[in-house]
């Protein structure tokens, strides 16, 4: 039943079924997924993914666009690094192996904290990637850590979560349009505000989803109970920047100690399908919620 999985890597002069593709002398290495109408596209370049397409559609934020753009992997709490990330993480060379049905790639060790990030993506059916992220502690000491995956999209849609059980998360500068039946709704316009605001929350049921040009964006992920967050984040976190240009959808796992030579391990998948034109996209939309329910993977 699972589609084939398809990993192709151009090599320019020889016919490998090759996509190496150079984007103004950064991302060099670029390797695409493809299952159906959906393309992801992800550069070796810190391990980041630039694309991700629905029948040519794009839904991440692009490089063009913003220094911000794509989806990464970030390690928990900012605390522990502040800004900007560690370079072994976010910018450096990644180590590339790939089968017919995986893609895997291995990040540098970062000099300060002895983390390694390692990040593989399978396809799963016609429609859903799955992502699976380890931190590797390479230091000779105990460290506390969680993952924290952050992903950028343009403004103009429409973000919604289940919200979790009470728990000490930070305060929000963002606060959700509504609160209805258990679920957060965040309508996200194009004009720009006079300051970057960020929500921070606990979250149930393990999935975030973003509606925007008719399609429908979801991750799923572990749902971590809010006595495992790392210190001063949450489980789900928004984040608009000011001028608008794009917001940040992200998801955390459970923070912990992480022994010498050991591994943190953390799952999320992501689908992308249409939405049907009859659908009433708007907030507090019961049809749009049954919608993202039956697209959920179970």
């Amino acid at each position: 039943m699972y589609k084939l999985f398809i990993v192709c890597f151009i090599l320019f002069c020889q016919g490998l079924g090759a996509n190496l593709m150079p984007t103004k002398g950064k991302l060099a290495d670029v390797f695409e997924l493809k299952t159906g109408n959906t393309v992801m596209k992800i550069a070796a370049q810190g391990g980041r993914i630039i694309s991700y397409t629905y029948k040519n559609k794009e839904l991440l934020t692009q490089a063009t666009e913003n220094q911000n753009f794509g989806s990464t992997l970030w390690t928990a709490p900012q605390s522990a690094w502040g800004w900007p990330p560690a370079e072994a993480f976010d910018k450096r060379e990644y180590t590339v192996k790939k089968s017919r049905r995986i893609l895997k790639m291995t990040g540098q060790i970062d000099s300060k904290s002895g983390f390694q990030l390692e990040k593989k993506w399978r396809l799963v059916g016609t429609d859903v990637v799955q992502i699976d992220y380890k931190i590797r502690n390479t230091s000779l000491k105990p460290q506390s850590v969680g993952p924290w995956e952050v992903t950028r999209v343009p403004s103009g849609g429409l973000v919604l979560f289940p919200q979790g059980e009470s728990g000490n998360v930070p305060k929000s500068t963002l606060m959700p349009d509504l609160q209805k039946d258990g679920i957060n709704w965040i309508s996200v316009s194009k004009v720009p505000i006079a300051n970057h605001v960020k929500l921070f929350s606990t979250a149930g049921e393990g999935w975030l989803a973003y509606v925007i040009d008719g399609l429908l964006f979801i991750k799923q992920f572990p749902d971590t109970n809010p006595v495992k967050y790392a210190p001063e984040q949450g489980e789900v976190e928004i984040y608009f920047h000011k001028d608008k240009s794009y917001i940040e959808l992200e998801n955390q796992g459970e923070y912990g100690l992480l022994q010498p030579g050991k591994t943190l391990n953390y799952r999320v998948n992501w689908r992308l399908v249409e939405i049907p034109t009859a659908l009433n996209i708007e907030v507090g939309s019961r049809e749009l919620l049954t919608f993202i329910r039956k697209n959920l993977e179970k």
